[in-house]
C-alpha cells in the first residue's frame, strides 16, 4: 500500500489522536531506523513546525538538506584557538601572582606537615557552544514577519510545501528508510482551488517517491478521495447502539470487488475503472450513511427538491443523492459503496414501457440492463419491470419524467406555469424547471413518497413525518 486516504464523518477523539501520535514515535529502535514518521495534527500550531528541532517538519528538512559538518569543524577550530588564547592570558596575568600565592601557602602549610605543596591555578570557564538554529520568517512586500503572524490558510500551505520538499530532499544515504507522512484534515483553512492543489501534491509525493514515501490522511473533503483507487481508501464510521458508540473501519480489496461483481460486470470494465474515475460524486457518497444512486442530474434534482417539499433534510440524516452518470455505471458504483460500508438505494428507468414500445432495439437493450441490475440486487430478474419502490431499489416502467406526467398531473401543471413565467425556467428536460415543479407542486405522488420512506428507513429514520 503506497498511500492511505481515510474518509470519516466524525472527528477522532483526543485519545485516539494521541494514540496515533504514540504509534508514530514509539519505534525508537528498529522501526525508527526503517521509518521516518511525521504527524501533522488538525490543531497543529504551524509556527511550532517551523522551529528548528529534531521532531519538527523544518527540523527534518534541515537534517536532510543541510550539512552542518563543515561549519561544526570550523566552530571547533575557533573554540580551540579561543582556549589557547585564554590559557596565554591566564599564564601572563595570573601566572606570576598565583606562583607567589602558591609558594606562600605551601610555606605556611609546611609549618604543620611536610612533603606537600599547595598549587593555585586558574580554571577557565569555557562557554558551552550552542547548536546553530535556523529561523523561518515570511517576507510580504517590505515586511518581514514571523510565521505565527500569518493567516491559518498560509500556515497550513507552508506545512504542505515543507512536507513536499522534505520528501524530495531526503539524502540518498538514508538507504531504505521510508518517509511516512500522516496528516489530519489537510483541507483545513484552504480555498477550494487550493484544496485541489493540495490533494494533487499529496498524491504526487507517492507517485514520484519510488516507494520511499507513504502518505496517510484523514479528511472530511471528497476532493482528497480518489474512488478509482478504492483499494487505498479506509472508511471510518460510527455505529450507535448499546451504551457507547463505536468507531469502525471498512476497506475494499480488488479481489472482494471482483467477487461481488462476478457474473454482473465484466472483468474489463472493473479493470478500466471508468465509472469510478469519471463519476464525480462518488467520492462525496463515501461520506454518507445511505446513498441514493440515480441515473442523471434530472433525477437528482427532482428527488432533492421533493424531499425539501416534504420537510426532509437528507444531508442532515446522512443521506446523499448521487448521480451515477448513466445506468450502466450503477452496479459498479453500488459495489464500491456497499463494499466500503455505505448502504445504497438504486433508482433507475426500465425504459421498456409504452413510451418506447415501438423502439424494439432500445427495449431489447434496456431489458438486458434491467435484468443485470435486478439480478445483482437479488431481486427477480425480469426484463420489463413495472413501476415499484422496494427496500433497496425503485424502478420506473418508462422513465421518471413520463411517470411524473402520468401519475402526478399537478407536477406537469406547475412545470408549465414556471415555463410561462419566463424567469429562468424553460421547456424541455431542464433540471431547474423539473426541480422547482417538484418542490412547489400540489398533489401526492405515491411512488415518490414510497421511495423516500424506503430510503429514510434504510438510514434508520422514521418511515414518515407529520
Amino acid at each position: 500500500m503506497r498511500s492511505w486516504e481515510t474518509a470519516h464523518r466524525d472527528q477522532l477523539t483526543e485519545a485516539e489522536v494521541e494514540g496515533t501520535r504514540f504509534f508514530g514515535f514509539a519505534g525508537q529502535g528498529l522501526l525508527g531506523r526503517l521509518i521516518d514518521f511525521v504527524f501533522i495534527s488538525a490543531d497543529l500550531r504551524t509556527y511550532e513546525e517551523t522551529d528548528d528541532n529534531k521532531v519538527s517538519v523544518v527540523g527534518r528538512i534541515l537534517e536532510h538538506a543541510v550539512d552542518r559538518s563543515e561549519a561544526e569543524a570550523q566552530f571547533t577550530a575557533i573554540d580551540e584557538d579561543a582556549q589557547a588564547a585564554r590559557d596565554k592570558v591566564h599564564e601572563e596575568i595570573y601566572g606570576p601572582v598565583l606562583a607567589r600565592l602558591s609558594g606562600a601557602l605551601s610555606e605556611e602549610v609546611g609549618r604543620f606537615t611536610t612533603g606537600r605543596d599547595v598549587i593555585v591555578t586558574p580554571t577557565a570557564q569555557v562557554p558551552k557552544r550552542t547548536r546553530t538554529a535556523f529561523a523561518v520568517s515570511i517576507r510580504d512586500g517590505a515586511a518581514l514577519t514571523p510565521v505565527r503572524r500569518q493567516g491559518h490558510g498560509f500556515q497550513r500551505a507552508l506545512i504542505i510545501a515543507a512536507l513536499r520538499y522534505l520528501s524530495e530532499c531526503r539524502r540518498p544515504e538514508s538507504g531504505t528508510r521510508s518517509l511516512c507522512l500522516a496528516i489530519e484534515e489537510p483541507e483545513l483553512f484552504q480555498h477550494p482551488a487550493q484544496t485541489r492543489v493540495f490533494a494533487q501534491v499529496l498524491r504526487s509525493l507517492v507517485e514520484s517517491a519510488e516507494d520511499q514515501t507513504q502518505v496517510m490522511y484523514a479528511t472530511h473533503s471528497p476532493v482528497f478521495i480518489d474512488p478509482s483507487d478504492y483499494q487505498q481508501v479506509r472508511r471510518l464510521y460510527r455505529t450507535t447502539g448499546g451504551d457507547h458508540p463505536e468507531v469502525r473501519l471498512r476497506a475494499l480489496t480488488e479481489e472482494q470487488l471482483r467477487k461481488s461483481l462476478d457474473g454482473h460486470v465484466d472483468e474489463k470494465s472493473i479493470a478500466r475503472r471508468g465509472a469510478t474515475r469519471y463519476v464525480k460524486d462518488l467520492a462525496e457518497a463515501l461520506f454518507a450513511d445511505v446513498t441514493v444512486l440515480v441515473e442523471g442530474v434530472t433525477d437528482e434534482g427532482v428527488l432533492l427538491a421533493f424531499a425539501e417539499r416534504q420537510g426532509f433534510s437528507l444531508g442532515a440524516e446522512g443521506i446523499c443523492v448521487m448521480n451515477a452518470e448513466g445506468k450502466d455505471n450503477m452496479i459498479l458504483c453500488h459495489a464500491i459503496l456497499t463494499g466500503l460500508g455505505v448502504r445504497c438505494h438504486l433508482v433507475f428507468d426500465a425504459d421498456t414501457g409504452p413510451k418506447n414500445a415501438q423502439n424494439e432495439n432500445k427495449v431489447r437493450q434496456a431489458a438486458g440492463t434491467n435484468m443485470r441490475i435486478l439480478g445483482y440486487l437479488g431481486a427477480p430478474a425480469v426484463p420489463r419491470p413495472t413501476t415499484v419502490s422496494e427496500a433497496e431499489y425503485t424502478v420506473f416502467e418508462d422513465d421518471l419524467e413520463t411517470h411524473l406526467r402520468d401519475y402526478w398531473p399537478a407536477w406537469n401543471v406547475r412545470r408549465q406555469e414556471l415555463i410561462k413565467q419566463g424567469t429562468g425556467y424553460v421547456d424541455g428536460k431542464h433540471v431547474p424547471t423539473y426541480a422547482e415543479a417538484a418542490r412547489t407542486a400540489g398533489g401526492e405522488p405515491a411512488h415518490l413518497h414510497a421511495l423516500l420512506e424506503n430510503v429514510r428507513a434504510m438510514a434508520g429514520h422514521p418511515m414518515s413525518r407529520t
